[in-house]
């Protein structure tokens, strides 16, 4: 009697996930001996059902975002860090808005805001791992991202099995990458997406070139938080911190109030200059930081709107996005 087969890493991945009852979109293609890394053990039971809801909350626009032959490596949910969001926001309310989804392909790093859930929001990128100069886990637990262009970006609250699993699937691309001498064409090391088409939108554009919609651009945004403070916020959609932002904004006013209607409205008088001179500026300039980190939708394209290559097939602007897509598909095919 011959003996049963032993079941190959994926087929014992499908067999948990099957026995846990979670269900994967079958159109997405995962490489699920990666995207779940521990299936046995003590603990694998929590660290299968979180990371089976993660990617159950991202799979709607991750079915959009993928390439052509692009395959799903890993997906793990983590916080960027900004001292100087962290020092102006405070540290509660920065982490709220720097939720940050990172999905690890076989062609490049996708990356998108999403709410505490790990839900995707509307600001997403796209880095090539050739974009990359330095990818690690520190000791006190902080992923440091060093790009190409000389940014350095830097994550918190990804579990200890995340720290330990995403650097090495970093260096794997990044070897296929050399192997095929692989250098695609970026504006920028982290590519803004748009998020309708999710084509990329490059440096310096707020406008995408392929479905219309419009993006609010950063000075745009401050000058709104200038005038009103929580304004900028609420373009960005960001409204819980805007709600803050309000209540603190009409406190400080009725604090003013109250000290010019005293019998010494010297104080009054300080506390409305402490609004126009510090709680305006700064608002502004941080609301300029944070949408500087990406595109924030404005509006829907334009009913005459006609995409750039209809206009003209043969102009460079064009040219450049076919090829980048092309690239992109190709990059995909070639590390399968």
């Amino acid at each position: 009697m011959s003996e049963a087969p032993v079941p190959g890493p994926r087929e014992k991945v499908v067999q948990r996930l099957q026995e846990m009852k979670i269900v994967l979109d079958p159109e997405i293609p995962y490489q699920l001996e990666k995207v779940f890394p521990k299936i046995t053990g003590w603990g694998s039971n929590a660290e299968v059902k979180r990371r089976g809801k993660l990617i159950r909350l991202v799979e709607p626009v991750l079915a959009k975002m993928l390439l052509p032959d692009e395959e799903v490596w890993y997906v793990a949910k983590g916080v960027q860090y900004s001292l100087a969001e962290n020092y102006f926001m405070g540290a509660l309310w920065a982490a709220m808005m720097n939720q940050t989804v990172f999905v690890f392909t076989n062609a490049r790093l996708l990356m998108m805001r999403s709410n505490s859930r790990g839900k995707p929001t509307e600001m997403f990128w796209m880095i090539y791992y050739s974009e990359i100069a330095h990818f690690k886990s520190t000791w006190t637990g902080v992923l440091s991202l060093k790009l190409s262009d000389k940014k350095t970006l830097k994550f918190t609250n990804f579990p200890s099995l995340d720290r330990k699993s995403m650097p090495p699937l970093f260096q794997a691309a990044l070897d296929d990458y050399r192997a095929h001498g692989l250098t695609p064409m970026a504006s920028q090391s982290k590519e803004n997406l748009c998020c309708h088409c999710f084509q990329v939108v490059a440096k310096g554009d707020y406008l995408c070139n392929h479905c219309g919609t419009e993006y609010w651009t950063p000075k745009q945004l401050a000058l709104r938080s200038l005038l009103f403070p929580s304004w900028g916020d609420i373009c960005m959609r960001h409204y819980v911190m805007a709600f803050i932002e309000l209540l603190g904004y009409l406190i400080s006013w009725g604090i003013a109030v109250a000290g010019l209607v005293s019998p010494n409205p010297a104080e009054g008088w300080f506390t409305v200059a402490f609004i126009f001179l510090f709680e305006h500026p700064i608002d502004a300039i941080m609301t300029y930081f944070v949408a500087s980190k990406g595109l924030s939708h404005r509006r829907d394209a334009a009913p005459d709107f006609v995409a750039v290559e209809a206009v003209n097939p043969d102009s460079a602007s064009g040219d450049d996005d076919r090829d980048t897509a092309a690239q992109g598909s190709q990059h995909a095919d070639n590390f399968r």
